[in-house]
């Protein structure tokens, strides 16, 4: 019966499926949106939430923003400056278009996608990724071996008498 209750793996392993997954998620949206660049800026300009050169600069650089940290996501790289990024895309597409889309349905799926943001945010990218790989890299560059001590030396247990010491006590006698 323990087999069935036993937690297995690692979370490493669950931070990989979720960097995968969503990493994906928003690498396709990206490549989607940048397939036509006109028509997602005139969306975000039909929302007229924003001033029409905002509705253009965010229209314009979203797309491509999605795709180059949605790589990064993906591999684990920089992964919580590439959270942060994606996190404050999601959130501000949740502020724009609301948590609930439709009746029926408990809240919008970028609310989640926003959720795994975070969670990669406070918990880093996991042992599966480019982040660990460096950090590897960096702790065995910075490492310096112990130094042993000679052998045949002993320390004694007498006061070691400093220059000034001596010449202290010398014109004091």
């Amino acid at each position: 019966m323990s087999l069935l209750f036993k937690a297995r793996g690692s979370s490493s392993f669950g931070l990989l499926l979720i960097r995968l997954v969503v990493g994906t998620y928003t690498l396709a949206l990206g490549i989607m949106q940048a397939s036509n660049v006109e028509a997602y800026i005139n969306k975000i300009k039909a929302m007229q939430v924003f001033s029409d050169n905002t509705a253009f600069i965010l229209g314009f650089a979203t797309p491509f923003l999605l795709i180059v940290f949605g790589a990064m996501y993906i591999m684990g790289f920089f992964t919580p400056v590439t959270s942060f990024i994606l996190a404050i895309t999601a959130a501000g597409k949740l502020a724009v278009t609301g948590v609930f889309l439709s009746p029926g349905i408990p809240f919008t799926k970028d609310l989640i996608i926003l959720t795994c943001y975070l969670l990669t945010l406070f918990s880093g990218a996991g042992i599966i990724s480019f982040d660990a790989l460096i950090d590897k890299k960096k702790k065995t560059a910075t490492q310096t071996p112990k130094e042993e001590p000679v052998k045949g030396t002993e320390l004694s247990a007498e006061p070691q008498i400093t220059d000034t010491q001596s010449i202290n006590t010398q014109k004091s006698e």
